[in-house]
């Protein structure tokens, strides 16, 4: 059975779980070449894994490496340079979330897929996930009815150090596109693309968000109320109502749900539950993996166009709360 050859960039806590969950796939994965912003980190990483090969130097990592695709998961407003340069020399790309810093650089991106005819997607990792796939399931059959309305959160009490990547202008610090995109992503998928967008925020000296609050309306009625926050911790279910009854994703509903509770009105309660091997990395790996083996450039699951619509919602909130990134923009 035919190996796969990655690359890696960005060797931090996300990457070293991607590492670990490939042993969850059924075809063969190699990781053979890793991308570090310093020698120590890339060579530190490399020694943790077996990589034969690890750069501080983009170039040389492409022009070396000898990857069919990367994982790239530095932060993220270096994924639009490091994407791009992928792409360009007809390397796979699964990107973590958020894609690129803003609509216009992914607007970039995918045209540089198209023209290099190399696949790229989103790691919105949770698009794959089995509790996810539950939802879907229950929407689908049409036992909530119509979706009326999501409510979701994800806040996280990040700790007070201005070193943090969270509070760094320059390092895409803030709620929004580090943990509001998960709400934001959550809406999109159930409700599409909103009439209207309208949000507040709560700003640091250094001008990120340290709080948002998110409604989104729509045409057919529905709204989406979403939160996300550096200030303090919830653990609070996502929830989608319809028409008929209530779907709530338990807590932690953004990773590995504890289960899929639903609710019709009227007849009770069932929960579902959620279980899976790993962190659940290795579920968008199989994707990936699929569409490169049909020879395509996206995923009909999360698509170019997708990412595109939930990168620019993103643009519209942070131009409303005024948060900026002048550095990349």
């Amino acid at each position: 059975m035919e190996v796969t050859k990655w690359g890696i960039i960005g060797p931090g806590n996300i990457a070293h779980s991607f590492i670990n969950d490939l042993e969850y796939l059924k075809t063969p994965q190699q990781v053979i070449a890793v991308l570090g912003h310093t020698e120590e980190s890339a060579a530190e990483f490399a020694k943790e894994f077996n990589i034969a090969n690890h750069y501080t130097d983009i170039n040389e990592f492409i022009k070396k490496g000898g990857m069919e695709a990367v994982y790239i998961a530095s932060p993220h407003p270096q994924h639009f340079e490091q994407a791009i340069a992928c792409l360009e020399n007809k390397i796979a790309v699964l990107c973590e979330k958020p894609m690129t810093i803003n609509a216009e650089q992914s607007v970039q991106l995918i045209a540089a897929s198209e023209k290099n005819d190399t696949f790229l997607m989103e790691g919105m990792w949770i698009r794959f996930l089995p509790s996810i796939k539950i939802v879907l399931t229950i929407i689908e059959q049409g036992l909530i009815g119509k979706v009326t309305s999501v409510r979701a959160a994800m806040s996280y009490k990040a700790p007070q150090d201005n070193n943090s990547r969270f509070f760094d202008p320059e390092l895409g610090g803030g709620s929004l596109l580090d943990l509001g995109i998960y709400p934001v992503f959550l809406s999109l998928l159930l409700l599409g693309k909103p009439a209207s967008v309208k949000s507040i925020g709560k700003l640091s000296d250094e001008g990120i968000d340290e709080a948002c609050s998110i409604l989104l309306n729509y045409k057919n009625g529905g709204h989406a109320t979403l939160e996300s926050s550096l200030l303090s911790t919830l653990d609070i279910p996502a929830e989608i109502v319809g028409e008929k009854g209530v779907v709530k994703i338990l807590t932690p509903w953004f990773e590995k749900s504890s289960g899929i509770e639903l609710e019709i009105f009227g007849d009770g309660k069932i929960v579902y539950p959620c279980q899976w091997e790993g962190h659940g990395l290795y579920f968008e790996v199989e994707e990936v993996l699929k569409c490169i083996k049909e020879d395509r450039i996206s995923s009909d699951l999360l698509s170019h166009n997708f990412s595109l619509e939930m990168i620019r919602i993103l643009d519209k909130i942070r131009s409303q709360i005024h948060v900026t990134y002048d550095m990349y923009e």
